[in-house]
């Protein structure tokens, strides 16, 4: 099945191209942007950033998971140990 019981539009990877972006714009942080723009946040703004970057990574891939399960790519059991691993590789 492959997923897709959550009106078949994968919201997780659309959380997943946030972070992606995100991540971009925080690497970018004081460098000017193609019209000189320079978005330039404080060290306390960019820590904050990048934990709420690294709770999105991991929403997304419960998410999935989630749907993964409703759409019954999952049991109980294999859903578990997998929304076990993520949470432990976010730790």
């Amino acid at each position: 099945m492959s997923g897709g019981h959550f009106g078949n539009s994968y919201e997780y990877y659309k959380v997943q191209q946030f972070a992606d972006e995100l991540e971009i714009e925080i690497q970018n942080n004081g460098k000017p942007d193609e019209y000189g723009d320079v978005q330039d946040y404080g060290p306390e703004t960019i820590q904050y950033l990048r934990k709420q970057l690294c709770l999105m990574r991991q929403t997304a891939e419960i998410m999935r998971a989630c749907d993964y399960l409703y759409s019954g790519d999952h049991g109980e059991d294999s859903f578990m140990e997998v929304v076990k691993e993520i949470e432990e590789s976010y730790k």
